[in-house]
């Protein structure tokens, strides 16, 4: 959408409701309603370009740890159920025992880790998804998965 410093990542933190209030003007609509901050934020994910995840946790334990963190009181049996789905739909079953990794440690590939990080992202049911350069740093194989 456009060469470095162009203004993307400031263009979607703006939509996103990311940006300090005052700071920008102007209005954010969908289907004719006008949709406030406070109702972005609320039904949106936002996945950064930067990964932050655990690298000692495995593909499993980092989702399953956002379930915990993000889903609130459902029961144990409906976080797994819906880390299960996640994994299979994110095409993380592979490496679903896999350590995520870093520098000093083996782990997921590149590929593997951005979905792992969209999956730490989504796992609540967002209905809108802001998505930062989400191949950014991938090849053109893992990108097209």
């Amino acid at each position: 959408m456009g060469p470095s410093g162009a203004g993307k990542s400031t263009f979607l933190d703006g939509l996103a409701g990311r940006i300090a209030s005052g700071s920008l003007k102007g209005r954010v609509s969908f289907a004719g309603t006008e949709m406030s901050p406070s109702l972005i934020k609320r039904t949106s994910a936002y996945i950064m370009q930067e990964d932050r995840l655990f690298p000692m946790l495995t593909v499993y334990e980092t989702l399953m740890f956002a379930a915990d963190f993000r889903l609130g009181p459902i029961s144990a049996a409906d976080k797994k159920q819906r880390v299960e789905k996640l994994i299979e739909q994110l095409g993380l079953s592979s490496s679903r025992n896999t350590y995520i990794g870093d520098e000093g440690t083996r782990g997921v590939s590149g590929g593997e880790r951005r979905r792992v990080s969209i999956g730490v992202d989504i796992i609540h049911g967002p209905s809108l998804l802001f998505l930062d350069e989400p191949t950014s740093g991938l090849d053109s194989t893992s990108a097209q998965v």
